[in-house]
């Protein structure tokens, strides 16, 4: 008996043909693409919910910072950590999973604004990523204004013991060779604060008033990183 192989020739179109009528791979999607994909995958976490029923508007607090977090990334968010130096915190997640929508809610003390960082430990990437915002008690001309970073600490670097010193390096200075940010200033207009490193692209935007909500996508640099839900909404777009 005679075994036939098929020829080389054979083997190449259809392996073109393969490659030429498959879906194109996640990892050459675009931006627009993983965005629009990403309006469709990422759903609310339960603290979205929660937070709806303890009807903080009620509460009568001048000052109220609200941000909700979009976890566009394969990596769980976890091990929160608040240093809140104004202010209180009210209410919110301790962790943000892969194609979750979850949220954090801070408040006024006496007289006082709304300042503070809180982190995240990026799970698997050995990493933590930082928020530091500011919501003053009062806003006007030449006076404070809203103020909001986004950073990430350097691999490795996941203790919380430097936190407390954070808010003043991100609020004031420039950064460290283990904590990374940009930050911006929302006053007028609420063009996006951006960070980016090898890893991670960090986007944020903060309403420029005392009801200060704060909207965060958390998305990786590479697609092959993207959460599932949202691979598979590409998968079914292309």
């Amino acid at each position: 008996m005679v075994l036939q192989f098929p020829s080389l020739k054979t083997l190449l179109m259809t392996f073109l043909f393969v490659i030429g009528h498959g879906p194109p791979p996640v990892r050459t999607a675009s931006f627009e693409a993983v965005q629009a994909a990403a309006r469709t995958a990422v759903i609310a976490g339960p603290s979205i919910e929660a937070l709806r029923r303890k009807d903080i508007e009620e509460l009568g607090y001048w000052v109220n910072v609200i941000m909700t977090i979009e976890n566009w990334s394969r990596f769980p968010l976890n091990s929160r950590n608040n240093r809140v130096h104004s202010g209180s915190f009210f209410y919110g997640t301790g962790e943000i999973n892969p194609g979750k929508r979850e949220v954090l809610a801070f408040l006024n003390g006496d007289l006082v604004g709304s300042y503070g960082t809180v982190s995240f430990l990026v799970s698997g990437a050995n990493r933590r990523f930082v928020i530091m915002w500011s919501a003053p008690y009062l806003i006007a001309n030449g006076g404070y204004r809203n103020w909001m970073a986004l950073g990430m600490t350097s691999v490795g670097r996941t203790s919380t013991d430097d936190e407390y010193g954070y808010f003043d390096e991100m609020y004031e200075n420039w950064g460290t060779w283990y904590l990374k940010f940009d930050r911006k200033e929302f006053y007028w207009k609420e063009d996006p604060v951006n960070f980016s490193n090898d890893q991670f692209v960090l986007w944020g935007k903060m309403a420029p008033t005392r009801k200060a909500h704060i909207t965060i996508v958390f998305r990786p640099l590479s697609n092959d990183d993207l959460a599932p839900q949202i691979k598979e909404e590409l998968q079914k777009a292309s």
